[in-house]
């Protein structure tokens, strides 16, 4: 059954193209219900974050169904043609699919090398696809294995060392802005979800002195703001707050831009013009794009913060390669794994035929010799059961030879052809449900 993977991110697309296929927190069930609802999907999950959207699926293989599907699922849940994302899209498949997943999850593929938020994230896009009961045998390990392959790149590796958030570089970009200290300015934080989390608390230790909290949701906004010991303000006092605000920092989860070109240009009006600057790292993006043409308005989005951390791979350039050695390793055992799930029924198949045989022929043994003790029946039977297993074993060390890139995959069908074996047989494959308990916990992240 083929792992495909199709996904759009930072550096397959700019923020403009990649926020048309962002899948917010809340469409994210409905999302995964009409993921389940194609035919040839036979298990599924989505990750969508500030940088990148991705569909991960098991297809059919009857079905013939190929990568391409997931593409135009991704374009048609937004209303948009799949042709207007030609050469932004990447496709991945078995091997890569699983490569790419646990280097996402390792903060490689990360525009913030060892970037410690994409973990909570992949464990997330875990939980709700469990959520939806789209998530069966083949990707619960698969993401799985992505946290342990992200928590080991972390632990033995220093790809993590000095990472921070895309929060931490959007205050960066403030400090860069205001000098290296932000005493004196007053910040005004768009959203109360964990991003705005993360960036209130570096915003507190570059100095901010006032932080305000806007929120549509106003107890939440208290909440934030009280840990930082900052001001909560309801949203539509948004454009009052502003007028007070050096630095707006936007991190909603809004399907639309919340901050619009009508808004700041009353807002700078009623500011007599003083300099404003915006941060936005929200994916879709809060702030209309036009906002960034008016005079004394400095618009930044999630993009311009690369410019912050793109010298963070060159000089941790031997770092990546050790963390892409756990990578490709878990990757190879994954692999395997998903193998052996493919021969497990053939293996089955010839041993519950040996014994079939086995027990036919101590059936026919038990009429013609009558006068055996109870002692010298019980030496016939594990005389029998010996000379199965015998037979057994080289053809079970071959079909698990065959479960490896290096095996003979021939091999297989010829020792279904020598053993009478149905096609019928392919039926035991393991089920797609989600497991009723789940034998490998994820690490916390």
């Amino acid at each position: 059954m083929p792992l495909v993977l199709v996904g759009i991110n930072h550096e397959s697309a700019p923020v403009e193209v990649r926020e048309k296929l962002a899948i917010g927190e809340h469409a994210l069930p409905r999302t995964l219900l009409a993921l389940s609802g194609l035919g040839p999907v036979l298990e599924g999950a989505i990750l969508s974050t500030c940088n990148r959207t991705e569909i991960y699926a098991v297809l059919d293989p009857e079905s013939g169904a190929t990568e391409e599907i997931l593409a135009e699922f991704l374009a048609g849940q937004h209303g948009l043609s799949r042709h207007q994302f030609d050469g932004r899209l990447y496709f991945y498949r078995d091997g890569a699919a699983a490569n790419h997943l646990f280097s996402v999850a390792a903060g490689v593929d990360s525009m913030i090398l060892g970037e410690p938020d994409i973990q909570r994230q992949v464990k997330q896009a875990m939980e709700a696809a469990q959520g939806a009961k789209t998530l069966g045998t083949l990707l619960n390990r698969l993401f799985q294995d992505a946290l342990v392959a992200g928590k080991r790149a972390r632990t033995e590796t220093e790809i993590a060392r000095g990472a921070f958030s895309i929060g931490a570089a959007a205050v960066e970009r403030a400090a860069q802005i205001f000098g290296d200290s932000l005493e004196g300015n007053t910040v005004l934080v768009l959203g109360a979800g964990k991003m705005s989390e993360v960036t209130a608390r570096h915003l507190q230790a570059k100095g901010a002195p006032t932080v305000l909290v806007a929120n549509r949701t106003y107890e939440r906004a208290e909440h934030l703001a009280a840990q930082f010991g900052g001001h909560a303000r309801r949203f539509d006092e948004l454009e009052s707050a502003l007028l007070s605000a050096d630095i707006v920092v936007c991190s909603t989860s809004a399907p639309h831009p919340v901050v619009t070109r009508t808004l700041i240009k009353n807002a700078m009006r009623a500011r007599h013009n003083r300099p404003l600057f915006l941060i936005d790292i929200a994916v879709p993006r809060d702030v209309e794009a036009s906002v960034g043409d008016l005079d004394n308005v400095y618009l930044y989005n999630i993009d311009d913060l690369m410019q912050i951390v793109a010298g963070a791979r060159q000089t941790r350039s031997g770092e990546v390669a050790q963390a892409r050695d756990i990578i490709d390793a878990m990757a190879t055992e994954y692999g395997r794994w998903r193998q052996s799930l493919e021969v497990a029924p053939t293996i089955v198949a010839v041993r519950d035929k040996l014994a079939a045989v086995r027990a036919a022929e101590l059936a026919r043994l038990r009429t013609r010799l009558p006068g055996l003790s109870d002692k010298e029946w019980r030496s016939v039977e594990a005389a029998m059961e010996s000379l199965t297993n015998k037979i057994a074993h080289p053809a079970i060390v071959a079909i698990k030879s065959s479960a490896t890139e290096t095996g003979d995959s021939a091999a297989l069908e010829t020792i279904r052809q020598v053993f009478g074996l149905e096609r019928e047989d392919d039926d035991q494959l393991p089920a797609t449900a989600v497991p009723a308990a789940n034998t490998r916990r994820a690490p916390d992240a």
